[in-house]
C-alpha cells in the first residue's frame, strides 16, 4: 500500500480518537451513536487504519459534533 495512504489512515485514526476522547466518549459509546455499530467498528478506524466511506466520515463527524473538515484537520493532532 502507498505510504501516503498508510499515513493518512493513521492520522485519521488518531484524529477520531482525539476528538472522541475530547467529547468524553468510549469507543463503544461512539459506535452506538453511529447506527448501533460495535466497539470493533471504531477500533478498526482508530487503531487498524481502516478506510471509512464518505458516509461513515459524515456520521463520525456528526456524532463528535464537528464538521468533516474539522475531522480531517490533522494539524490539530496533539502528537503524531
Amino acid at each position: 500500500m502507498d505510504q501516503e495512504v498508510v499515513n493518512f489512515r493513521a492520522k485519521l485514526g488518531k484524529r477520531i480518537e482525539q476528538l472522541r476522547k475530547k467529547k468524553g466518549l468510549e469507543q463503544t459509546e461512539l459506535a452506538a451513536i453511529i447506527n448501533g455499530k460495535d466497539k470493533q467498528f471504531i477500533n478498526r478506524y482508530e487503531k487498524q487504519g481502516a478506510n471509512p466511506t464518505a458516509y461513515i466520515l459524515v456520521q463520525i463527524a456528526k456524532a463528535l459534533d464537528v464538521s468533516v473538515n474539522e475531522l480531517l484537520d490533522f494539524s490539530k493532532l496533539k502528537t503524531f
